[in-house]
């Protein structure tokens, strides 16, 4: 049974790497006692997909991944979030039905809040960067909150790379990233969900 959690990574574990989410997601499930579904083929691995990827030290609120499993007792939440590391947490479990379509068709819109350490205005900055990539931006205090099309293809990274290639940053320590959620953008709701 497919089921997608929503859950998100605070303190030290923003600082996990995508490449280790499916060790670490399939390791707390095996301590919390759930039976994965394997991949085919010569090295079998839990079947388990996430959303585009962040990079280290982004903090993320509302990030899915659709985990397989045998059987799923209704207290999956709490057995999962007692097995992972600090700093995650799940929030919630959705269960999609066998036609639902993957995570890669379903995350084409991310919303994210940034803000630079000397409080350079970043709006120009990202509107000149990703262009009509950019659906919405709004400045909140000292952050910027916008919503960007396909993260797949324009990742957050490759922006704060060229802030630092521009010279307008040092380095990402100057940077504070949050992505809000991942998903398809409502125009009505004027936000970012699955």
């Amino acid at each position: 049974m497919r089921t997608r959690f929503i859950y998100s990574k605070r303190s030290g574990a923003c600082f996990v790497p995508h490449i280790a989410l499916a060790q670490m997601f399939s390791r707390s499930a095996s301590r919390a006692g759930l039976k994965s579904i394997m991949t085919q083929g010569f090295s079998q691995r839990a079947k388990i997909s996430f959303a585009p990827e962040l990079p280290a030290g982004v903090v993320a609120l509302n990030e899915p991944v659709d985990m397989f499993f045998e059987t799923v007792p209704e207290n999956i939440i709490d057995l999962m979030n007692n097995s992972l590391p600090e700093g995650f947490n799940i929030s919630r479990a959705i269960f999609p039905d066998e036609n639902s379509p993957a995570l890669g068709k379903l995350c084409k819109h991310a919303e994210y809040l940034i803000r630079n350490t000397d409080n350079i205005k970043l709006n120009d900055y990202a509107q000149n960067f990703f262009g009509d990539s950019i659906l919405k931006t709004e400045n909140i205090n000292e952050w910027l909150k916008f919503i960007l099309k396909d993260p797949a293809q324009n990742p957050i990274g490759s922006f704060v790379k060229f802030m630092i290639n521009e010279k307008i940053i040092l380095g990402w320590h100057e940077m504070n990233i949050v992505r809000i959620s991942i998903g398809l953008y409502d125009d009505r709701k004027g936000c970012v969900s699955l």
